[in-house]
C-alpha cells in the first residue's frame, strides 16, 4: 500500500492531464454500458414488433454510441498515457540524480550493471504500469462496476449468481498477484545481475579478448540470463493457472446464464431482449473483471520494480552547496588523519597522518603500494569522511567547505584519465562548460597539447571515442592536464599522471606539468625519479604514516632509510643514476 502511496504521490504532477482522461473515461464507459440497452430496444421493439421506423431509430442510436465510445476511448489512452510517460520521464530523471548524489562508498559497493538496470529495465516495467496499463485498469473497473449496477436493473435473479463468483475470483487474484509481485522482484534483481556481467564485460573487453576469457564471459552471462529466465517461467506459470482458472470460471457461468435465463423466457419473465442484453452485460463484467486479473499480476511486477527503484530514491545523498564555497590561497595540510575503506572497515590505510603542503609549494608523496598515496587524492576531495583528525585547507576544515567549492577549486589528473567519447573540445571543456574557445586553446597550450591536436584533420573536433581510445596515452594525459587546468584551481593533484607513460611521452607531459610550478598548490602522488625530483619537498608513506620529510637529495643520503631503497629499487629496474 505505501508503495502504491508512492507512485500516486508521482504522479501529482500530471493530475490535469489525468483529470481530462478521467473524463473521457467516464464518457466512454458510459457509451459502452449503454450499447447492451440499445441492442434490446433494437430486438424487442423492431425485430419483434417488425417496425421500420424503430429499427432505423434503434440502429441509428447503435451507432451513436459506437461512436461516441471509440472517439473517447482514443481521447482516456491519449491522456493517460502521456501522463504515464511524462511521470517515468522524471522518475528516470530522479533516479539519476540520485545515483549521481551518493557518495564514494555507494559505488564501492554497487554494480555498474545493477544501477544500468534500474534506470533501464526497471522503469520500463514501471513505465507500462503507469502509461498503458494505469488506462486500462481504470477502464475495466469502471465498466465493472457499471456492468453490475446495469446486470441488476436487468435481472437481479441473474445478478444473484454472478455476485456470489466475483468474490472467490477476488480472494484468488490477490493470491496469485501476492505471488507474482514476490517472482518478478526476484526476477527483475536475476537480470540486473545478467546487466552487470555484460556491462563489465563490455567495458573491459580488451582485457577479456587478451585473457581469451570469452568463453568464460559468455557462459558467466549465460547463467545469470538462465537464472532470470527460470523465474520469468515461473511467473508465467502462475499467471497460466490464474487465467485458465478465472476464463473456465467464466465461462461456465455464461453457459448457466443463458440455461436460467432461457427458462425464464420460456417462462414469460424475461423479454429475448432482455436477455441479450443481460449476456452483453456479463460479456462486458466478464471481459472487465479478466483484463482486471490481468493488469493486476502486471501491477504486481511494477510494484516489485518499484520497490527497488524506491530503495534508491530514499537514499540520502550528498549535500554539495552547503557551506563555503571560496578557497582563496590553497594551503592544504592533514593532521593526524585516520581511514579505513567503508568496504574493509578492518583495515586501516592511513593511521595518524600528518603534512602540510604551501600554495605554490610542491609536494611528492612517495612508497610502495598500498601505503595510502591514492587514499590522500580521495580524502582531500572528499569522497570518504575521516574516522579520526582532521583536513585543512587554508587553515579551515574541508567539511566546512561546500562539496562544490572542493572539487571545482581541485583539479586531478590521474594515472588512467577516462575521456568522455565526444571531441577533444568538450573534452577539455568539460572541466568548465562556460569557457570560451579561446580558453579551451590557452588551457591546451599549457598542457603542450596544441600541436598535436592541430595534426588531426578536424582538430579539436577530432572524437576521442569510448574512454578516449582514439588517442595515445600521452595524448590522453595532456588533453586531462588541459582539462584540470581550464578550472584554473587553486590546487593540482597529479595521482601517478606520468607513470603509465613512455620516456617520449613522459617528457611532453612533464613539460607541461614543470610550466605550471609555483602558480599553484601541488600534491604529485609518484614514484618516478622524474617526477619527484622536482618536488620542493618530498613525504615517503610507510604504513599509513609519514615515515620521512625533505627535498631529494636530503632524502636520498640517508641512506638506510626507505627513500634510499626506494630509489635505489628504481635505479636497478631501469639502469639509471641518480
Amino acid at each position: 500500500m505505501k508503495t502504491f502511496k508512492k507512485l500516486f504521490n508521482l504522479s501529482r504532477q500530471e493530475w490535469p492531464l489525468l483529470g481530462l482522461g478521467l473524463l473521457f473515461l467516464a464518457i466512454s464507459s458510459a457509451a459502452l454500458l449503454a450499447y447492451p440497452h440499445a441492442i434490446k430496444k433494437l430486438i424487442d421493439e423492431a425485430l419483434v414488433e417488425k417496425n421500420t421506423a424503430d429499427l432505423n431509430f434503434a440502429a441509428l442510436l447503435a451507432l451513436v454510441v459506437f461512436i461516441v465510445q471509440s472517439i473517447t476511448s482514443a481521447l482516456r489512452y491519449y491522456f493517460f498515457t502521456l501522463a504515464g510517460e511524462k511521470t517515468v520521464k522524471r522518475l528516470r530523471a530522479r533516479l539519476f540524480h540520485q545515483i549521481m548524489g551518493q557518495e564514494m562508498s555507494f559505488f564501492d559497493q554497487q554494480k555498474t550493471g545493477e544501477l544500468v538496470g534500474r534506470l533501464s529495465s526497471d522503469t520500463a516495467v514501471l513505465q507500462n504500469a503507469l502509461s498503458v496499463n494505469i488506462s486500462m485498469l481504470l477502464r475495466s473497473l469502471v465498466q465493472a462496476l457499471g456492468g453490475v449496477v446495469m446486470l441488476f436493473l436487468t435481472s437481479a435473479k441473474l445478478t444473484v449468481f454472478i455476485l456470489l463468483i466475483i468474490p472467490p475470483l477476488g480472494l484468488l487474484a490477490a493470491r496469485f498477484g501476492k505471488k507474482v509481485k514476490s517472482i518478478s522482484r526476484r526476477s527483475q534483481d536475476a537480470l540486473a545481475l545478467s546487466s552487470g556481467v555484460a556491462e563489465e564485460s563490455i567495458g573491459t573487453v580488451r582485457t577479456v579478448k587478451s585473457f581469451a576469457q570469452e568463453d568464460q564471459i559468455e557462459a558467466r552471462y549465460h547463467e545469470r540470463l538462465e537464472s532470470s529466465f527460470l523465474l520469468s517461467k515461473e511467473k508465467i506459470k502462475v499467471i497460466a493457472q490464474f487465467t485458465n482458472t478465472v476464463t473456465l470460471v467464466g465461462l461456465s457461468s455464461i453457459v448457466f446464464i443463458v440455461w436460467y435465463g432461457g427458462r425464464l423466457v420460456i417462462e414469460g419473465e424475461l423479454t429475448v431482449g432482455t436477455l441479450t442484453q443481460f449476456l452483453l452485460y456479463v460479456i462486458t463484467v466478464a471481459f472487465s473483471v479478466g483484463m482486471l486479473g490481468s493488469l493486476w499480476t502486471d501491477f504486481m511486477s511494477a510494484i516489485g520494480a518499484s520497490e527497488r527503484i524506491f530503495e534508491l530514491l530514499e537514499k540520502p545523498v550528498e549535500i554539495k552547496d552547503q557551506g563555503l564555497n571560496v578557497i582563496k590561497q590553497g594551503s592544504v595540510e592533514f593532521k593526524n588523519v585516520r581511514f579505513a575503506y567503508p568496504t574493509r572497515g578492518d583495515l586501516p590505510v592511513l593511521k595518524g597522518l600528518s603534512f602540510t603542503l604551501a600554495p605554490h609549494e610542491t609536494l611528492a608523496v612517495v612508497g610502495t603500494s598500498g601505503a595510502g598515496k591514492s587514499t590522500i587524492v580521495q580524502l582531500l576531495l572528499r569522497f570518504y569522511e575521516l574516522e579520526s583528525g582532521k583536513i585543512l585547507i587554508d587553515g579551515i576544515d574541508t567539511r566546512d567547505y561546500s562539496l562544490e567549492a572542493i572539487r571545482t577549486h581541485i583539479g586531478l589528473v590521474s594515472q588512467e584519465p577516462v575521456l568522455a567519447s565526444v571531441s577533444i573540445f568538450e573534452n577539455i571543456r568539460y572541466a568548465n562548460p562556460a569557457a570560451s574557445k579561446e580558453a579551451v586553446i590557452e588551457a591546451a597550450k599549457k598542457a603542450f597539447a596544441h600541436d598535436f591536436i592541430l595534426k588531426f584533420p578536424q582538430g579539436y573536433n577530432t572524437l576521442v571515442g569510448e574512454r578516449g581510445i582514439q588517442l595515445s596515452g600521452g595524448q590522453k594525459q595532456r588533453v586531462a592536464i588541459a582539462r584540470a587546468l581550464l578550472k584554473n584551481p587553486k590546487i593540482l593533484i597529479l595521482d601517478e599522471a606520468t607513470s603509465a607513460l613512455d620516456a617520449e611521452s613522459e617528457s611532453l607531459v612533464q613539460k607541461a606539468l614543470d610550466e605550471q610550478r609555483g602558480k599553484r598548490a601541488t600534491l604529485v602522488i609518484a614514484h618516478r625519479l622524474s617526477t619527484v625530483k622536482r618536488a620542493d619537498k618530498i613525504i615517503v608513506l610507510q604504513d599509513g604514516v609519514v615515515a620521512q620529510v625533505g627535498t631529494h637529495d636530503e632524502l636520498y643520503l640517508q641512506e638506510n632509510l626507505p627513500y634510499h631503497q626506494l630509489v635505489k629499487k628504481q635505479f636497478e629496474q631501469t639502469k639509471a643514476l641518480p
